[in-house]
C-alpha cells in the first residue's frame, strides 16, 4: 500500500491507532476479562470502549455512506428469503471499496488494529485474500435479515454504521459459539439446545468481534422500515510458527 491514499496519511492513522489501543493493551486485568469473555462466547461487544480515536469514526461513517451512494445501485444481491425470494440487499464488494475508499483499507491494513484483535483472539491473525477482506451491506426493509450461518473466515470485526434505535427494530444478533462450522450440516436447534448462546443488541457506532468460523449466528429480522448498514472486516489465522507477542 502507498503511504498516502486519497489524501489520507497512513502513518498518521497508524500512529493514532497504536496510541489508542496501547492504553487498552496495557490494562492487563481488562485484557484478561475481554479475552475470557471472547473465548467463552465467541463474541465480544466493545460497548464500553470507543473503538476509534478522535474523528476517525465519523470519517469512516461518511466514507461508507459515500460508497453506498456511488456503488450500491449496481450491486444489489439477490438473497433468498422465505416470504420474498426476490428481495434485494445492497452489498459493496471489496474491489469497489478499495477503488473508492481510503479509511476502510487503512483500518484493515493497520498493524496496530490487527495486533489488538490478535491479543483478544489469543492467536496471530493474518489478512484474508483480496476478495474477502471487507464488505459493506445494507438492509432496510421489514423482514430483511442475515439467516443462520458461519462466516467464511475464522474472525470478523463488524462495524455498525447505521442501526434501528431500539431492539424492537430488529438489529439483534443471536450467536451460538463452538458449533461445528459445517455449512452442509446446519441443525440450528441442536446447537441451540446444547448451548443457548446469547442475543445482543447493537446501535450506530458499535463494533463487535466475532469468532465467525465456529460461532453460528444470525440477525433477527428488521421489524419496520429502518436501515442497518455494516462494514464487515475478516481475518485468517496466521501460518503455524508465527509468534505472537501481546503488550
Amino acid at each position: 500500500m502507498s503511504n498516502r491514499i486519497a489524501g489520507l496519511d497512513l502513518a498518521d492513522v497508524e500512529q493514532q491507532l497504536s496510541k489508542h489501543f496501547r492504553d487498552f493493551l496495557d490494562n492487563e486485568i481488562r485484557m484478561k476479562q475481554v479475552r475470557n469473555a471472547f473465548h467463552q462466547d465467541g463474541y465480544f461487544h466493545f460497548k464500553d470502549f470507543s473503538f476509534l480515536p478522535g474523528e476517525m469514526w465519523e470519517e469512516l461513517h461518511t466514507e461508507v455512506h459515500g460508497l453506498l451512494d456511488e456503488y450500491s445501485a449496481g450491486h444489489e444481491a439477490t438473497v433468498l428469503f422465505i416470504h420474498d425470494p426476490h428481495r434485494k440487499v445492497h452489498m459493496i464488494p471489496q474491489a469497489q471499496i478499495a477503488e473508492g475508499a481510503a479509511v476502510v483499507p487503512a483500518l484493515y491494513h493497520s498493524e496496530s488494529l490487527r495486533h489488538f484483535l490478535s491479543c483478544i483472539a489469543n492467536e496471530e491473525l493474518a489478512s484474508c485474500p483480496d476478495s474477502g477482506q471487507y464488505l459493506i451491506s445494507r438492509l432496510n426493509h421489514p423482514d430483511d435479515t442475515h439467516d443462520w450461518h458461519w462466516g467464511d473466515y475464522p474472525y470478523t470485526l463488524v462495524w455498525i454504521i447505521e442501526a434501528p434505535e431500539g431492539p424492537e427494530g430488529g438489529d439483534v444478533l443471536q450467536c451460538v459459539p463452538y458449533s461445528n462450522g459445517n455449512k452442509d450440516d446446519l441443525h440450528v436447534w441442536e446447537y441451540s439446545l446444547g448451548n443457548p448462546g446469547k442475543a445482543c443488541h447493537h446501535l450506530r457506532g458499535d463494533v463487535y468481534f466475532l469468532k465467525s468460523g465456529t460461532t453460528l449466528h444470525h440477525l433477527v429480522p428488521i421489524q419496520r422500515n429502518a436501515t442497518r448498514i455494516i462494514l464487515s472486516t475478516s481475518w485468517l489465522v496466521a501460518a503455524a510458527g508465527e509468534a505472537m507477542f501481546c503488550g
